[in-house]
C-alpha cells in the first residue's frame, strides 16, 4: 500500500495550492490533480518526504490562526489565503521557510504538465532511442553473494572514479567499479522534472547544508554520478588558482605540469566553445547588455559536441550529445575490460596488516554481499559521500582534516522579463559567460531553467507568481556563482547519514549581492523591463534607483535563494598529514592502498565549474597508480576477468 496524505493533510494542500498558483490569462489554477501529482512524487521517495511535508501543512493551517482572528488557513476566503500565503513569503526568517518549504513541491509538480508547456510554446518532454552497445555486457547486477579479485576496485562513476577506471584499463589493469546508483540510457532522459529528481538524484534533490541558512547542493546518483545532471560547461583550472597550489607545497600541481592532463581530459570529452546556433536569446541579450557596459564576455567550452538545444543538460541528455562520464569513461573503460557493479553500496574498506586490500558492499536491491580484494582500493563516492563513507569506519581519527575544508561555490540567479521572446527553454541551458570580473572570485553564467524548474527561481506565489510564469517565455535568466572562502565540513549524523555544516559568510553575501548586482545592471542595460533577482528585499527592479538601493543594501545569508552545485575539499589534497587528507599521488596518509580521486581531494575553490579540474586530476592520480600496478597485473586481470564473466552469465 502506497503512503498517502491524510484527508485533512490533503485538503490543506489544495487549499494552499490554489493560493500559490491561482488561475491567470493563459494559465489554468492549480486543483486536485496538482496535489495528486504531488503526493505521488513524494511517496515514491520515501515514507518520510511524505511525513515530512505533512508536518509543513499541518504548521501552515494552523500558523495562519495567528494573523487571521484565529481562523486556519483553509477557513480563508480564496483572497485572505493568498494574502496569508504572500506575507509568509514577504516575512522573517522562519516565515520565509515555511513559505519556500510549502510552495516549492507544488511548483514543479503544478509546472510539469503538457498543458502549460503548450501555453508557453515549450517542448513537452523528449523521446530518444538506445544505440545498441557491446560494452554494455560488461555491466551486472548483483543478484547473488559474490567474491572478486582485480587490480583496482573503484567506487563511483562519476567525475573522478569513471576517469580512474577508465585510465587503468587503458593501461591493461582488472579494473571493477561499483556503482550504486543504476545505469541509464538516453531514453530514460524524458526532461521531466518530477521523474528526474526521483530517479537520478540523491535524496530527490534535498541534499544540503545547514548553517546561517540553507543551501541545496544537489548530487546526482546514478552511473556518471553529477556529470550526467549537470550543464556540461568546461572550465579549467585557472593558471592562478594551480599557481597557489604550487606554492603551498603542491608543485606537480603547477600550470605546466598539469597542462597535460587538462588536454588529454579535453580530447575525451571534445571540449569546444558552445554552439553559436544554440546559444539563444539569452546570449544575445547579455551581449547587447556587456557591450553597452563594457564588461567582457563570452561563450562557454563545453562538452556537447552533439549537443541541439534541448536545454535539460541537468536532468540528463536525451540526446546524448553530451559526453557525461557514462557517455565518455565509463563506456571506455568498459570496452577496455573493466567491469561495473550497479545498484551496490559500498559499505566498508577491508583491511590487512594496515593496508587496504578491497572493499564489502551490499547490492540495494537484495541485500546480497559483494567482497573484492583489490591491490589498490579508489573511493571516489564524492565529496560529500566519501568522507562521510571513511567517518563510519572511524577512518578520520588521526586525520582530522578529512570531512573538513568544504568549499561549495554559493550561487544565485537573476531573472528579467523582456519585450521580445527570449524561450530560454529552448537552447544551451549554460552557455555563455561574463567573465570579466573572475580574478575577483565573481562569475555570471548562464541559468536558463525549463519550464517546471523555472518557477522556483522566485519566491514570488499568487497572482504575482502566475504573472511573471504566464510571460516565462520573455523572461530570461542568468546564474552568479562566488568563489568561497567560507569553508564547511561533513559529520555523520545520528542515522549516519552525512550532515554537512557551511555557513555562509560576509565575504560571500557581498560578492554574490554585487554579482546579482552586475547582470541585473547588463539586463537593464539590454532593455529590460524588470529585473527579477533571488533576493529577498529586492525581488523587482525597475530602473537605476531601485538597483541602487539594492546595491546599498545590508544582507543577511537567508535573503539570498541560494543553490550550490560544486563541492570540494573534505580530504583535501596536501604536502603532508598535517595540512590534508591524502598526499600528492590522490593515497590517504597512513592507509597505504586507499587513494581518494573525487572532488574531495581538491585543494581549495577553483572559481569555475570544477569538473574538468575533478578529472585532470583523476587522470594524473591514474597514471601514478598505473605505474605502481604495473608488477603484478597478470593474475589480477584473469580473476576479475573471470569471475565477472561468470557473474554476468557469461556473456
Amino acid at each position: 500500500m502506497p503512503d498517502t496524505f491524510s484527508e485533512t493533510e490533503r485538503r490543506i494542500a489544495l487549499a494552499v495550492a490554489r493560493a500559490c498558483l491561482p488561475a491567470g490569462r493563459r494559465l489554468g489554477g492549480a486543483g486536485p490533480a496538482t496535489v495528486a501529482k504531488l503526493e505521488a512524487a513524494l511517496d515514491e521517495i520515501d515514507a518520510r518526504a511524505l511525513r515530512g511535508y505533512g508536518a509543513v501543512l499541518h504548521a501552515v493551517e494552523q500558523g495562519a490562526r495567528l494573523t487571521n482572528g484565529g481562523r486556519a488557513f483553509t477557513d480563508l476566503t480564496a483572497e485572505q489565503a493568498e494574502r496569508h500565503l504572500v506575507r509568509l513569503a514577504d516575512g522573517g526568517l522562519a516565515s520565509r521557510a515555511l513559505a519556500l518549504a510549502v510552495t516549492m513541491p507544488l511548483k514543479i509538480a503544478y509546472f510539469d504538465d503538457a498543458d502549460v508547456y503548450e501555453a508557453l510554446r515549450a517542448p513537452w518532454g523528449f523521446t530518444s532511442a538506445d544505440e545498441p552497445a557491446r560494452w554494455r555486457e560488461q555491466m551486472a547486477i548483483l543478484d547473488a553473494d559474490e567474491e572478486i579479485e582485480c587490480d583496482a576496485v573503484v567506487i563511483g562513476t562519476g567525475a573522478g572514479g569513471a576517469v580512474v577506471a577508465k585510465e587503468l584499463a587503458e593501461r591493461g589493469h582488472a579494473v571493477l567499479m561499483v556503482e550504486e546508483g543504476q545505469y541509464y540510457s538516453r531514453s530514460s532522459f524524458t526532461g521531466h522534472a518530477v521523474e528526474t529528481l526521483r530517479r537520478f538524484y540523491r535524496d530527490a534533490g534535498a541534499t544540503g547544508s545547514i548553517g546561517n541558512c540553507v543551501i541545496p547542493i544537489p548530487m546526482g546518483r546514478l552511473v556518471g554520478g553529477s556529470t550526467a545532471i549537470n550543464t556540461g560547461t568546461c572550465w579549467r583550472t585557472p593558471d592562478w588558482v594551480l599557481e597557489k597550489w604550487a606554492t603551498n607545497g603542491l608543485t606537480d600541481l603547477a600550470p605546466d605540469r598539469m597542462a597535460p592532463y587538462f588536454e588529454r581530459v579535453e580530447r575525451e570529452l571534445q571540449v569546444a566553445p558552445a554552439d553559436a546556433q544554440y546559444l539563444g536569446s539569452v546570449a544575445n541579450v547579455i551581449a547587447r547588455g556587456c557591450e553597452v557596459l563594457g564588461y567582457s564576455h563570452r561563450p562557454l567550452n563545453r562538452n556537447a559536441p552533439g549537443c541541439d538545444g534541448a536545454s535539460v543538460c541537468d536532468f540528463g541528455c536525451p540526446r546524448g550529445a553530451k559526453r557525461s562520464t557514462d557517455v565518455s569513461y565509463v563506456p571506455s573503460a568498459l570496452q577496455r575490460g573493466a567491469m561495473l557493479y550497479t545498484g551496490v553500496r559500498a559499505e566498508r574498506v577491508l583491511f590487512e596488516d594496515g593496508r587496504a586490500v578491497g572493499i564489502e558492499g551490499r547490492s540495494v536491491e537484495g541485500g546480497h554481499r559483494l567482497r573484492v580484494r583489490a591491490t589498490a582500493t579508489v573511493v571516489s563516492c564524492g565529496t560529500l559521500i566519501t568522507p562521510a563513507f571513511l567517518q563510519r569506519q572511524g577512518l578520520h581519527k588521526g586525520r582530522p582534516h578529512i570531512g573538513h575544508h568544504l568549499s561549495i561555490h554559493p550561487a544565485s540567479t537573476v531573472s528579467a522579463l523582456f519585450d521580445d521572446d527570449i524561450l530560454g527553454y529552448t537552447s544551451i541551458p549554460q552557455g555563455y559567460c561574463i567573465d570579466e570580473f573572475q580574478r575577483e572570485g565573481i562569475l555570471p553564467m548562464g541559468a536558463s531553467a525549463p519550464i517546471d524548474m523555472g518557477a522556483s527561481q522566485f519566491n514570488f506565489v499568487g497572482r504575482q507568481l502566475m504573472d511573471v510564469m504566464e510571460n516565462y517565455d520573455r523572461v530570461a535568466s542568468f546564474g552568479v556563482m562566488v568563489s568561497d572562502r567560507s569553508r564547511g565540513r561533513v559529520r555523520l549524523g545520528p542515522d549516519g547519514r552525512p550532515v554537512v555544516l557551511y555557513w555562509f559568510g560576509r565575504r560571500e553575501r557581498d560578492l554574490l549581492q554585487r554579482g546579482m548586482a552586475i547582470v541585473s545592471r547588463v539586463f537593464l542595460a539590454a532593455g529590460a523591463r524588470e529585473v527579477y533577482p533571488a533576493l529577498h528585499g529586492h525581488r523587482v527592479l525597475r530602473d537605476a534607483a531601485d538597483l541602487e538601493r539594492m546595491e546599498r543594501a545590508r544582507t543577511a545569508a537567508a535573503d539570498y535563494l541560494l543553490t550550490a552545485f560544486h563541492p570540494l575539499g573534505t580530504c583535501r589534497m596536501a604536502p603532508d598529514p598535517r595540512r590534508g587528507a591524502v598526499s600528492a599521488n590522490n593515497e590517504l596518509f597512513g592507509l597505504p592502498g586507499l587513494y581518494v580521486a573525487d572532488g574531495s581531494v581538491v585543494p581549495s575553490s577553483v572559481g569555475v565549474n570544477p569538473q574538468v579540474t575533478i578529472m585532470a586530476l583523476a587522470t594524473r592520480a591514474a597514471d601514478v597508480l598505473a605505474d605502481r600496478l604495473d608488477g603484478p597485473r597478470a593474475q589480477r586481470a584473469w580473476s576479475v576477468q573471470t569471475a565477472m564473466s561468470a557473474a554476468a552469465g557469461g556473456s
